[in-house]
């Protein structure tokens, strides 16, 4: 049955020692034809147990709408597992930041204004309860208990950084008990008393996340020891690699440190989970944010947001395409110098890639393409996020008439708004304005609009919602208020939802584009099924790209990140379609280059 129990200094299946060796493979950010290669690739490392978050908005993307195939086919990838021989620690919690849009939760509890997430208010349980009685059966033919791979499951993630409300975790494990989830439930938090005190559920087993380095598992075990006498040390996230942000510097860590790190952490008698242990992509628009000082990527720039870049390779001991890093190597001689056993040789593990160039053919320009991409057309007073309207991510146009005087020398802005919005005067780019970095202009000083009627339109883009901290709960994307035009404030406007999930309807022209508006660009080509790519977006400027249909990501020529990984099983030998939109383009774009490797580490400018 594999029944996982523990004392003070060790885990036990079934009665018999168990030391835990476990790592971090988000099923949900891997194309599942890869899942096997990178569990294979743990094995090979000598990983017995696999951990992974269940991201509650991808399974539930709108209220009563479940989605568990395909990249989120839960049931399938913990099957593998099984078949592979692995353990699996199940995090299936509403929330699991993990860089990922609003830490998990679905966009739709912002809609309405009573709920408080991550608490025992009892519309948020109500929703986490209904959610749970679809998620539940997934994964329950699958607890060791019903002979599976999962030994244990996880209550919340890190509530000692966020909150403390006894009752929510207590209605969490209830839940979850009351689904008929059997095995042992466990929580994982900083290493801190307080974040240990507020985040743990009774006497369920514990872990403590840390930085993976030279002389940081000291503390973090006599942490864990000062919270329970009862807990072996079991490092939940051990944190090997850092994330990424857009505008933000971003290097590899030096390998030697975390190995050395792990040795420290096994000589400690540490139960180790890497996180991550493989990296993967934040396909579509899953990419989270955060805010504070402690993410202003520049030293003297003030505490203010900063959204996550499309890869999450966070230089894992696995890259985002699958390949095994130095860090790998270092770290699994480590394993087998403290288990006693010869160190391996290094294998030559094939990874084919392939680089090629598509012409761009066609375009689309946005504004000409308003009835194709809209969703919702509503009129309003003033703006209304658009959580509001039932759209998730993507743009919202909101449009207004100035009819009044232009003074001149006063600037049109927008007031409260996420995160990036772009202004136009009659149909002409005015400013782009970015939070929490103010805003270009065609004159920054300001401009006279000329007299007489003029359409205002402003599009606002949602660059991923905070992920961590309480700035979770005002995260509401679109605006929220009137754009101002000096002291003055402008009523009435139409709102159209644009979530860009169907490009079919589409009006594809051979023309070239007008500068600085937002517009598609559309090219055919043919490509090996057989090996990776990159999409290069050196000299776009900031957008998407969908290939064959599918969502790649959000690309920013702000950096560091300079190409969008392309996993060989989205490619098709011949009939490749690739549409990429650039929100505010320059110049002329009439190619696209595809690499045979990835530009994680090109130079960082500031975003706007």
């Amino acid at each position: 049955m594999n029944k996982l129990t523990w004392d003070r200094d060790s885990f036990y299946l079934d009665g018999e020692p168990f030391r835990m060796i476990a790592g971090d493979i988000h099923y949900f950010r891997i194309h599942p034809a890869d899942w096997g290669k990178r569990l294979d690739l743990a094995l090979e490392f000598g990983l017995n147990t696999v951990q992974t978050y269940v991201p509650w908005n991808a399974h539930e993307p709108r209220p009563g709408e479940y989605n568990f195939s395909g990249f989120l086919d839960l049931g399938a990838y913990l099957r593998l597992c099984g078949e592979k021989g692995l353990k699996v620690l199940l995090r299936p919690s509403p929330y699991i930041c993990s860089e990922w849009d609003f830490g998990g939760l679905p966009a739709w509890l912002l809609a309405d204004r009573e709920i408080v997430i991550r608490s025992s208010e009892p519309k948020y349980l109500a929703a986490v309860k209904r959610y749970y009685e679809h998620l539940i059966p997934q994964f329950l033919p699958y607890l060791a208990t019903n002979g599976g791979p999962v030994i244990a499951a996880a209550v919340e993630n890190e509530y000692g950084s966020y909150g403390n409300d006894p009752a929510y975790l207590e209605a969490l494990a209830g839940m979850l008990r009351e689904g008929g989830v059997d095995v042992p439930l466990y929580t994982t938090d900083g290493d801190t008393p307080a974040m240990l005190a507020f985040g743990r559920h009774r006497d369920d087993l514990f872990g403590v996340n840390y930085r993976a380095k030279a002389g940081s598992s000291d503390h973090a075990e006599k942490a864990a020891r000062k919270a329970s006498e009862n807990n072996p040390f079991f490092i939940g996230e051990f944190w090997s690699g850092r994330s990424m942000h857009w505008g933000e510097p971003f290097s590899h860590r030096d390998p030697a440190d975390p190995a050395q790190g792990f040795r420290e952490a096994l000589e400690l008698g540490g139960h180790v989970c890497f996180y991550m242990f493989s990296g993967g992509t934040n396909f579509g628009f899953m990419g989270g944010g955060n805010i504070g000082r402690s993410y202003s990527p520049r030293p003297g720039t003030p505490a203010r947001y900063i959204p996550h870049t499309t890869s999450y390779d966070v230089d894992a001991l696995i890259s985002e395409d699958g390949c095994p890093t130095e860090k790998f190597y270092l770290c699994r001689d480590v394993l087998d110098d403290c288990l006693g056993r010869p160190r391996r040789e290094r294998k030559i593990f094939e990874h084919p890639t392939q680089s090629f160039e598509v012409t761009v053919e066609e375009t689309a320009e946005l504004f000409d393409n308003l009835d194709a991409l809209t969703e919702v057309c509503a009129q309003s007073a003033i703006p209304r996020p658009m959580e509001d309207y039932g759209q998730n991510y993507g743009l919202i146009l909101y449009t207004t008439v100035l009819q009044s005087f232009a003074d001149q020398g006063t600037t049109l802005c927008p007031e409260k708004f996420r995160d990036r919005a772009t202004l136009y005067v009659n149909g002409e780019w005015y400013a782009t304005h970015m939070r929490g970095r103010g805003f270009r202009a065609v004159n920054d000083g300001g401009i006279l609009i000329p007299d007489g009627e003029k359409r205002i339109d402003m599009l606002v883009e949602n660059l991923g919602r905070i992920n961590y901290g309480s700035a979770m709960n005002d995260e509401r994307k679109g605006a929220e208020d009137a754009l101002c035009y000096g002291p003055k404030k402008l009523f009435g406007y139409t709102a159209r939802t644009l979530p860009l999930k169907d490009l079919s309807g589409l009006n594809w022209k051979k023309e070239s584009h007008r500068d600085g508006m937002p517009c598609f660009f559309r090219g055919a080509f043919d490509a090996q099924r057989d090996a990776d790519t990159w999409l290069s977006f050196a000299g776009w400027g900031h957008g998407y790209a969908w290939l064959n249909g599918f969502n790649l990501g959000r690309y920013d020529s702000a950096g560091p990140q300079m190409t969008l990984y392309v996993p060989r099983h989205l490619l098709r030998e011949s009939g490749n379609e690739l549409i990429m939109l650039d929100l505010e383009p320059h110049g002329e774009r009439k190619s696209v280059r595809f690499l045979d490797s990835a530009v994680l580490e090109g130079e960082a400018a500031e975003l706007s």
